[in-house]
């Protein structure tokens, strides 16, 4: 039996990040600190974690795959050799695959682009060097960045109906969503994508003073 709690623990550093870079519990510049070192490091244990796993875990639910299809993938770490429970399971990933690689570019402006950004303009505009921008309009601009980002990836996707030729080129490596499954990785951002933009529209609304 293939146990899901080390793979969920291994995981656990993706929320501990999204809660300091828009909570700041230990202060902005710490928290955004342990947060970025926490983006840089958490590939070195979890991406072994996944690839030793990757031909026992279906890679869309994330429980035993025995003898199902294999899907391969153009990670930016290079091709990779995965697999799924089922045919159905492995249309569906291959469809989430598919739709990333073909707006890797969009996927990768909108992730690392918003993150860029955030992470001076934060501090920036802590110490009051932006103007009237303040640290909370950073976050909620960090929030609708990622949401309109994610969102697409989660509602628009389909499962696919034939495999393509080619391994589709991804903007991200796979491990993440290895490790809790694509199914659970795609309703996260479905649901969180739209409280975050809801969060971020909100707050834009306010400092307007619509609301």
């Amino acid at each position: 039996m293939v146990s899901r709690l080390p793979g969920l623990l291994l995981f656990l550093p993706v929320p501990l990040v999204l809660w300091l870079f828009t909570r700041a519990p230990l202060g902005l510049a710490p928290s955004l600190g342990l947060g970025a070192a926490l983006v840089v490091t958490h590939r070195f244990y979890a991406r072994p974690y996944a690839r030793r796993r990757a031909q026992a875990r279906c890679l869309w639910c994330g429980g035993p795959a025995a003898s199902g299809p294999s899907v391969q993938a153009a990670e930016p770490l290079g091709i990779t050799t995965w697999r799924a429970c089922g045919p159905p399971h492995a249309r569906r990933l291959e469809g989430v695959l598919a739709w990333a690689g073909r707006h890797a570019g969009f996927l990768r402006l909108g992730i690392l682009g918003t993150l860029v950004a955030f992470l001076p303009g934060a501090l920036l505009a802590d110490r009051g060097r932006l103007g009237p921008l303040t640290a909370a309009d950073a976050v909620a601009f960090f929030r609708a960045g990622v949401a309109l980002t994610v969102l697409p990836l989660g509602w628009l996707s389909s499962p696919a109906d034939s495999p393509s030729p080619e391994p589709p080129r991804l903007p991200f490596p796979l491990h993440i969503q290895a490790l809790v499954g694509t199914l659970t990785v795609v309703w996260l951002f479905r649901l969180v994508g739209l409280l975050w933009l809801g969060l971020g529209l909100g707050h834009a609304l306010r400092r307007l003073g619509w609301i």
